[in-house]
This record gives C-alpha cells, sequence and structure tokens, in this order.
C-alpha cells in the first residue's frame, strides 16, 4: 500500500538521488515539528493502560509488517480473519502495515479499505521535491489517509492502533499512536533517502522497518495477550540481480531481516505469505499479493484458534 519503498526503487532515483547528495542542494529548507509525540519501548512498557469494555477479556492484537507494495497481502490476511469470526482489539503495523492497519482500526469497513487499495494509483501518493533530505516529502499519503480515517486522530478511533517508526537521532524505534493518523504513517513509512525524514519537537522521524520491520513488541508493551504477526518482506522471492543498486537492495533485505527474526519469532502466530510486488503498474502481482496473504493466514488459522481457545476467548 505504501507508494514507493526501498524495494522498488530504480537505478534511476538512485542516481537522482546521488546527484542530490553532490550537487549539495540546498532544498527547501528545514520542515516545520509536527505535533507527534513518539513514545520509546520502555515509555510504553511504563505507561498505564488504558481501561476498556470488556477489559478482563484477553487483548487480541494484530501486527501488520512493512513491505511497501507487498502490503497489498495484509488485505487478505484481514479478509481471511474477519471470514473466520476473529476480531482484533488492537493494531499495531510498521510503514505499510500502518497504512492498512490506520484504516481498518478508524472503523473503515473492509470492503471499502480493498475497493480503494484497488482503485488508487501509488503513483499519485508521491509527490518530489528539491531538498537534501529526501526526494520525496510523504505529505500526499499522510493527505490521503487522513481522507481515509474521516480525519479523526488516533487516540478516537473504534480500535486501538499505533504505527511505528524510527528515531533518527536515537537508532530505536518509538510508537505513534497520538494525534493525526495521516502524519504518524507518514512518519512510519519514511524511507531514509527517499523520504524527507518527519520532524518532531525532539528530532526526526524516519521508517519503522529500520528498528522494528514487524512490531511485536510494541503490541506487547501495549496490553496484546495473543500476538497474530504478519511479514511480508522476507518470506517473498528475492531478487538475483547483480547491478549496484539491486545488490544494495539485497543486502538492506538481508539485513533488515536478520534484525527483526528475533521479534517475529515472540508472536504466537506468525504469518508469512510469500509476496512480491514489483513496480507501481503490477496490478495482476497486487491482486496475488491479496490471495496470498487470503490463503497464508487459513494456513495459520488453526494455531490462531488454538491460542484463542487457551486464552478462553474460543470455545
Amino acid at each position: 500500500m505504501k507508494p514507493i519503498n526501498a524495494l522498488s526503487l530504480s537505478a534511476a532515483a538512485l542516481l537522482l538521488l546521488a546527484s542530490l547528495c553532490v550537487a549539495g542542494c540546498a532544498g527547501l529548507g528545514e520542515r516545520p515539528a509536527t505535533e507527534l509525540v513518539p513514545r520509546s519501548l520502555d515509555d510504553v512498557r511504563g505507561a498505564p493502560r488504558p481501561a476498556t469494555a470488556g477489559q478482563h477479556q484477553p487483548i487480541v492484537a494484530l501486527v501488520l509488517g512493512g513491505g511497501g507494495l507487498r502490503g497489498y497481502a495484509h488485505l487478505g490476511v484481514l479478509r481471511a480473519l474477519e471470514d473466520a469470526g476473529i476480531q482484533p482489539d488492537l493494531l499495531v503495523g510498521t510503514s505499510a502495515g500502518a497504512v492498512v492497519g490506520a484504516a481498518y482500526a478508524s472503523g473503515l469497513p473492509l470492503d471499502r479499505i480493498e475497493a480503494i487499495a484497488r482503485e488508487v494509483k501509488p503513483s499519485s501518493l508521491i509527490d518530489f521535491t528539491f531538498s537534501k533530505s529526501g526526494l520525496m516529502r510523504g505529505d500526499h499519503i499522510a493527505t490521503w489517509v487522513h481522507s481515509l480515517t474521516s480525519g479523526m486522530p488516533i487516540e478516537q478511533f473504534p480500535r486501538r492502533f499505533a504505527a511505528v517508526a524510527t528515531d533518527l537521532r536515537s537508532g530505536q524505534a518509538v510508537l505513534l499512536d497520538a494525534g493525526a493518523p495521516g502524519t504518524a504513517v507518514q512518519a512510519s513509512a519514511a524511507v531514509p533517502g527517499i523520504n524527507v525524514p518527519v520532524a518532531y519537537a525532539g528530532g526526526h522521524l524516519v521508517d519503522g522497518g529500520i528498528a522494528s520491520l514487524v512490531p511485536v513488541r510494541f503490541a506487547r508493551a501495549m496490553g496484546a495477550d495473543i500476538v497474530i504477526a504478519v511479514d511480508i518482506y522476507c518470506t517473498g522471492p528475492q531478487s538475483d540481480g547483480l547491478a549496484a543498486p539491486m545488490v544494495l537492495l539485497r543486502v538492506m533485505r538481508v539485513q533488515s531481516c536478520l534484525i527483526a527474526a528475533h521479534e517475529m519469532a515472540e508472536a504466537d502466530v506468525l504469518i508469512s505469505p510469500p509476496v512480491s510486488v514489483s513496480g507501481l503498474s503490477a496490478t495482476g502481482e497486487r491482486e496475488a499479493a491479496i490471495t496470498a496473504g487470503y490463503e497464508a493466514a487459513l494456513a495459520a488459522l488453526p494455531g490462531i484458534r488454538s491460542g484463542l481457545r487457551r486464552h478462553h476467548v474460543l470455545r
């Protein structure tokens, strides 16, 4: 669902980025800080948990990982869970997962989300800029998510939701669970070197996938008893290209997945559909990703139901 990411960059884009850096483009200057208030994992663990209706019931979290246009697979996962009558209480997403998670947690019906995902032209969400900090502002995706969620702040969503970003100064994953969802998603999806980092009062935020590709630990810290996690990035087919940009992207993927492996292993159930979407115009591959997500979630249902029974959610 994210319009562009490190996996879909062309060699031309990388060359353009390099030329901007060499030229030392002055850009548009420092952008004003947003009102985002990122919280570290320790901050979230130490905070009092909000009281909710049915608070004595176990909390089920759905964690949606990052992976650019592979995020269409998340739609298939949600469809399979809905068909099975499984409703998450909490959604936590990184990058593409934050886009889908925000839309679903805001109360937008899944049928409508699917229709919008099929209708949207990812290229319409790209907003190029002349800046030494990146090639795109990310404002278009923020505006789009704002419209998807009817301008509702995150704290008013019918379901609890949080996006995960990376603090550029500390290198640590941070949670964004209040304020404008569009801005939170923009930060969560801000690919370094491609998207301009999102400023906040204490620094700058970039793509959450750098530090927490599939943010299981934040879901636990927010009180989840059962965590269903979806990895759309580390299982799919890999390119074997040897051109310099492709080698760089392959190395980035290896590093990201090695970092993410331990956290993903902490989920109660991990759904890993093998998906690949090669570009912005690959509509057939997007449909295949939705189908792969659905089928992978169906295969995981016995494990999910077993976990729910252990917590007396299902009889």
